[in-house]
């Protein structure tokens, strides 16, 4: 059998402004000083906030860790509220460093009851003494002050982009395409999102710490568990994958079989990968498709664990709009397939829950743009499509012109006409319990 992967970055990366590393290297510095350096770097740049994260010195470990990562991603999740508590105390745009302080605050106060604000503010004075200068302070302890009152006056109906800290264009247009949900899907993407395991052998000891799910063989990790001596060790001898319950929908409508040939697009880092071969008893042939970079190393490592005499996986570094037949010959391998998963890039709008900072990189033109790229990447797939066999087509997104509406205008097409729409899964997050996502299977005609 054979799987195919490809991917796509939506958004482009600029070189890193100034060391993560570096700025942290300090014994004395705090995890609510580094969510402060995380988010300042953040609004200065274009790194997304899990690149950000992952530049944390290896020493910076434990409860360290832990409160910079809440406080920097809390920053994000409610910073859209917090700066439009800021307007009407600011008189011009704030520094990024003195921004970030106020986001980090902003979060703080919160998720804080109110008999602990003064104890927020007078910490984030006394630490930005280490961070900004003489003048700043006051300024900072002067709006710090007022910024309590500031947030506590939006209201969920009068105001729910504030309110739900989302930006105005994004709530105006769920309004309507969801107007009798979009309430729902705001405050479903303000919560935290859980972290789940998904063990592929139900015969596996199971260690204690482990929630059961209504989804067979996903399971909710709790802070009873260790990552080390729990986790890594399942981890690593390729037995589960950390992925959310949305990521079972394509993998399932595809239901590759033993022996079979599958292509997977976009599949770096290759969790899908590993479904499909779980689902074929790790028999046949994957073929992985994906553009060259780093994530390749990623995929690399997990196919390592799912090859086997009788599974052949392949690696194939190429743009799938300009993958053609001698692609595949060069390599010795198949040109068309049984079956092929395309999970495309998207607008992401079905995981804002848990990836946050999609709030702040998303735009308008994005969805628009990322449904026109979404085309013809499917257009390009269905060409390695066996006749008789099947693609599945998903995204991460929640909206009707990258799931429904593009399904239709494909195979309203010329190529499309050799396909028929067989099955359809959609996961609106308010109403599943996970993450949100779209697939459809296409059958092409024999």
């Amino acid at each position: 059998m054979l799987v195919l992967v490809v991917n796509y970055q939506i958004w482009t990366v600029s070189a890193p402004m100034r060391s993560i590393k570096f700025s942290l290297s300090r014994k004395s510095t705090t995890g609510w000083d580094a969510a402060v350096h995380l988010t300042e770097a953040y609004l200065s740049g274009d790194r997304k906030a899990d690149q950000l994260l992952d530049e944390l010195p290896t020493e910076f470990i434990g409860d360290r860790r832990a409160a910079c990562q809440s406080l920097f991603l809390g920053a994000l999740r409610h910073g859209h509220r917090s700066k439009a508590a800021l307007k009407g105390l600011l008189r011009k745009k704030a520094k990024p460093g003195v921004e970030a302080i106020l986001l980090v605050s902003g979060y703080e106060l919160l998720a804080a009851d109110a008999e602990k604000h003064p104890k927020i503010i007078h910490h984030a004075v006394e630490r930005s003494k280490q961070l900004v200068n003489r003048f700043e302070q006051g300024f900072l302890n002067a709006v710090l002050r007022k910024l309590p009152e500031a947030l506590a006056q939006f209201d969920a109906e009068a105001a729910p982009a504030a309110f739900y800290s989302h930006p105005e264009w994004l709530v105006s247009h769920w309004k309507r395409e969801f107007p009798q949900s979009y309430l729902q899907l705001l405050e479903w993407d303000q919560g935290i999102p859980a972290t789940y395991l998904k063990i592929y052998d139900d015969s596996i000891q199971k260690p204690a710490g482990l929630e059961a799910t209504d989804w067979p063989q996903f399971y909710r990790i709790t802070p009873k568990l260790s990552w080390k001596e729990d986790l890594h060790p399942l981890l690593n001898r390729g037995n589960a994958y950390i992925k959310d319950p949305s990521t079972r929908l394509a993998p399932a409508l595809l239901a590759p079989q033993a022996g079979e040939s599958v292509l997977d697009l976009c599949a770096a880092p290759g969790g899908k990968a590993y479904d499909m071969a779980h689902a074929m008893t790790g028999k046949g042939q994957i073929v992985a498709v994906d553009l060259p970079g780093n994530r390749i190393a990623r995929l690399e490592a997990n196919l390592s664990t799912l090859r086997s005499t009788d599974l052949n996986c392949a690696i194939i570094e190429s743009d799938l709009l300009e993958l053609e037949a001698a692609t595949f010959q060069a390599q010795a391998l198949p040109i068309a397939y049984d079956a092929v998963m395309l999970d495309a890039p998207c607008s992401n709008t079905g995981v804002i829950q848990r990836r946050t900072d999609v709030k702040w990189r998303l735009r308008p033109k994005d969805i628009a743009q990322c449904a026109k790229l979404q085309l013809q990447l499917l257009h390009s797939a269905a060409r390695f499509v066996k006749a008789g066999g099947r693609i599945v087509y998903s995204t991460c997104s929640i909206e009707a012109t990258e799931n429904s509406e593009l399904i239709e205008q494909f195979l309203k097409s010329k190529s499309g006409q050799k396909f028929e729409l067989v099955d359809t899964a959609i996961s609106l997050p308010w109403k599943t319990g996970h993450d949100g996502a779209g697939a459809f299977l296409l059958c092409r005609k024999a």
